[in-house]
């Protein structure tokens, strides 16, 4: 079975003010990178959109169209360099440009903002805000993503969490949760190389988004 699914231990969860309720989580492995992420159980793993996707979830709130997807694809370009220039590395290849390709594919796309040297799981990374217009899920609609990419031993990830654009401030904090949950299979001591970072660790991130006064904060 080429994706491990196990249940983990029931944990409190917090959405935005509503009070806090115990909800049963799952921790899926996919066998072939050794990528892991936990999610709440009552999301389902659905038939990818990508021939690149190794997880596709869908949230339960028909009306909110809200998914998160895991993204995979090999790249050796950079095999040759140290893992202490990873961040050199993400500049290069995984920064604004990486981000408008990524979203080529979408109409009316409004890139909000990148932030460098943030990351997925143990790789160096950006981390993106963006709007857009697609069917891939639901009907045609704009939508508000987050979304993370990162190269970690020789591989590129990205985790792009999405709902229907005027519920997207419910769900963010679940988002950033089960982001912030990804790891990889250990390859190499990033302690030693001054290489990983805990992107949400940081200070928190601002994006500026229209039709408000306040700047959202990730």
């Amino acid at each position: 079975m080429k994706h491990l699914l196990s249940a983990c231990m029931a944990v409190a969860l917090m959405i935005g003010a509503s009070a806090s309720a115990r909800a049963d989580y799952f921790v899926w492995q996919d066998a072939e990178t050794g990528l892991s992420v936990t999610f709440p159980d009552t999301w389902k793993a659905v038939s990818p959109n990508q021939p690149d996707e190794i997880l596709t979830l869908m949230a339960p709130a028909p009306g909110d169209f809200a998914v998160c997807r895991i993204r995979t694809n090999e790249d050796r370009r950079f095999v040759v360099f140290p893992p202490r220039m990873a961040g050199d590395v993400q500049k290069i290849s995984y920064s604004t440009g990486f981000w408008d390709t990524y979203l080529a594919d979408y109409d009316d796309v409004e890139l909000y903002g990148v932030l460098d040297n943030t990351g997925l799981g143990r790789g160096f990374g950006s981390f993106a805000v963006a709007d857009f217009k697609s069917d891939f899920v639901g009907p045609y609609m704009g939508r508000r993503a987050i979304a993370s990419a990162a190269l970690y031993n020789d591989r590129a990830y990205v985790m792009d969490c999405s709902t229907r654009e005027g519920v997207f401030a419910e769900w963010q904090p679940l988002f950033m949760s089960v982001m912030g949950s990804v790891d990889f299979k250990k390859t190499h001591d990033e302690v030693i190389t001054g290489n990983y970072r805990n992107f949400l660790k940081d200070p928190q991130m601002q994006f500026k988004l229209p039709g408000s006064e306040a700047t959202n904060r990730y």
